[in-house]
């Protein structure tokens, strides 16, 4: 999918850098520009490939909650099996 066609042209600054549209360009459904964007999905991309990092840890909470539901997930994050720190490290309000 082309990033044209997944712009939101009602939002007016990026979510990361914090420029404007008339600098960026348009911004995608989550607000951010395609620079932004980029360099997001490949630090993603890398820390899952590694097995380490908040996006690593935000994928393992996703899977354990989809497998285990949440009063496991609950478990794991209190005894430190899943590191919440590295977690919540990614809830930008994405």
């Amino acid at each position: 999918m082309a990033y044209e066609e997944m712009a939101r042209h009602d939002y007016k600054r990026c979510k990361g850098c914090g420029r404007p549209t008339s600098e960026t360009g348009p911004l995608s459904h989550i607000r951010l520009c395609e620079r932004c964007g980029l360099e997001r999905q490949t630090a993603n991309n890398l820390q899952i490939h590694a097995r380490s990092g908040p996006f690593y840890e935000n994928r393992r909470l996703g899977i354990a909650m989809r497998e285990f539901g949440p009063r496991v997930v609950q478990a794991m994050l209190q005894t430190g099996i899943i590191d919440g720190e590295l977690v919540d490290a990614t809830r930008t309000g994405t």
